[in-house]
């Protein structure tokens, strides 16, 4: 399962958010997941424009300057993981496919 902020912040932890998910989907919908990622959002295309025209762009991207974990490097999904568009054209990484 896959978590994306939908404005100009971080994503809650990733662990509490998963736990907070696994019992609202189990007890609503009867659903089980075996795991969730959460997503920062880059400020590409559209949500990079929606960004400058709110007046978000620069603080946004100080917020994330300020909270990059250096440690979380290794652990990137475009170093391993490839993105296949609705036509079959394949990308590197998801982030690439937006572009």
């Amino acid at each position: 399962l896959m978590y994306n902020p939908l404005g100009a912040f971080l994503p809650p932890p990733q662990s509490t958010l998963e736990q907070a998910y696994k019992q609202e989907l189990k007890e609503a919908y009867d659903i089980e997941f075996n795991g969730l990622f959460t997503l920062t959002n880059m400020p590409v295309k559209r949500f990079a424009d929606h960004l400058y025209r709110t007046n978000e762009l620069e603080a946004y991207m100080q917020l994330l300057v300020d909270n990059l974990n250096p440690a979380a490097v290794g652990g990137v999904m475009c170093r391993d993981l490839i993105s296949v568009r609705w036509d079959g054209q394949m990308y590197d990484c998801d982030f690439n496919q937006q572009l």
